[in-house]
């Protein structure tokens, strides 16, 4: 019975470890974002970073270093996971943040974990607990605070309201169906057909959108060492580790934990615009970090059963 037990929360501590790992390269990568964007147009970025990604999980079968197999099982829901997270996830996400301010942008996407309870609750019957929905919600007030004090001072466009919250549902899909597909396909093929997916949806679209400049930004992009750098993070790192440890993550834990780690990027982001990128900062943004770590302790806590 103990041994049961301890290899119960054995895999719920790999699980929490896996989703909190995943979510501090996620906030590390606003950095490499930011450097990456001084170069080259946003889809341009999209579609090197996934074609990367895509290339480096290649490469990894093909010596041998794991091992995929998708022939005979049914992929219509990896699909819709992999169109939900990354490919509309991150169109929503480019073009929302462009038409409102970063503190209604950083508000609204912090609805991610909420989201994630409903939709558990409807598909998954994974119901969250009060004292998981109240720190949820002390974590979303601290996430929400500290974007306020970050205003960049744009106005808000309801398109872009409107495309942000198509991106939290996105996200939330994204998780559900991470978590059901888990029981068929290993965290490794879950993440290798979300690049596939990504890999042929952001070159088509940049193409597309580009036309013309999409090879000439291919050049321009690559003369820059600064922006290899940053895809190197942003694909292999960024894409490729985080997205294999949030896939175990959810094999492990419920998606209702697993998502609550998203908070912690607001943290890791704010901390690293700070020490690295030396930007201005008030004591209130850091105390703020404080209720979103505790929540999202509380929504990890051991449950009493």
């Amino acid at each position: 019975m103990f041994s049961v037990m301890f290899m119960a929360d054995k895999t719920k501590l790999m699980g929490m470890l896996a989703a909190l790992a995943a979510n501090l390269i996620f906030g590390f990568s606003f950095l490499f974002s930011k450097t990456a964007l001084t170069v080259a147009h946003p889809l341009l970025i999209l579609a090197v970073r996934f074609t990367v990604a895509f290339i480096a999980l290649n490469l990894l079968i093909l010596f041998g270093l794991v091992k995929i197999e998708l022939r005979g099982k049914n992929k219509r829901k990896l699909f819709l996971m992999a169109l939900a997270q990354p490919f509309l996830y991150f169109i929503f996400e480019l073009y929302g943040i462009s038409l409102t301010s970063s503190a209604l942008s950083g508000l609204i996407i912090s609805l991610v974990p909420v989201a994630v309870m409903l939709l558990s609750t409807l598909f998954l019957k994974e119901k969250p607990t009060v004292l998981q929905c109240v720190c949820s919600a002390v974590s979303l007030i601290g996430v929400g605070a500290v974007s306020i004090l970050s205003d960049d001072g744009n106005q808000n466009k309801a398109l872009g309201i409107i495309l942000l919250l198509l991106a939290v549902i996105s996200a939330a899909v994204f998780n559900i169906l991470s978590r059901s597909e888990s029981k068929s396909f290993s965290p490794f093929e879950r993440t290798y057909f979300m690049f596939l997916v990504g890999f042929i949806g952001f070159n088509l679209l940049a193409l597309i959108a580009l036309r013309g400049e999409y090879f000439t930004g291919l050049i321009t992009a690559f003369s820059s060492v600064d922006f290899i750098i940053s895809i190197i993070y942003l694909s292999v790192i960024s894409s490729v580790a985080a997205f294999i440890l949030y896939n175990y993550s959810t094999s492990r834990i419920s998606v209702v934990r697993s998502s609550s780690f998203s908070n912690i990027i607001t943290v890791v982001s704010l901390f690293a615009g700070i020490l690295i990128l030396k930007e201005k900062f008030s004591l209130t943004e850091i105390l703020l970090c404080i209720p979103i770590i505790l929540g999202v302790w509380g929504v990890n806590l051991k449950d009493n059963k």
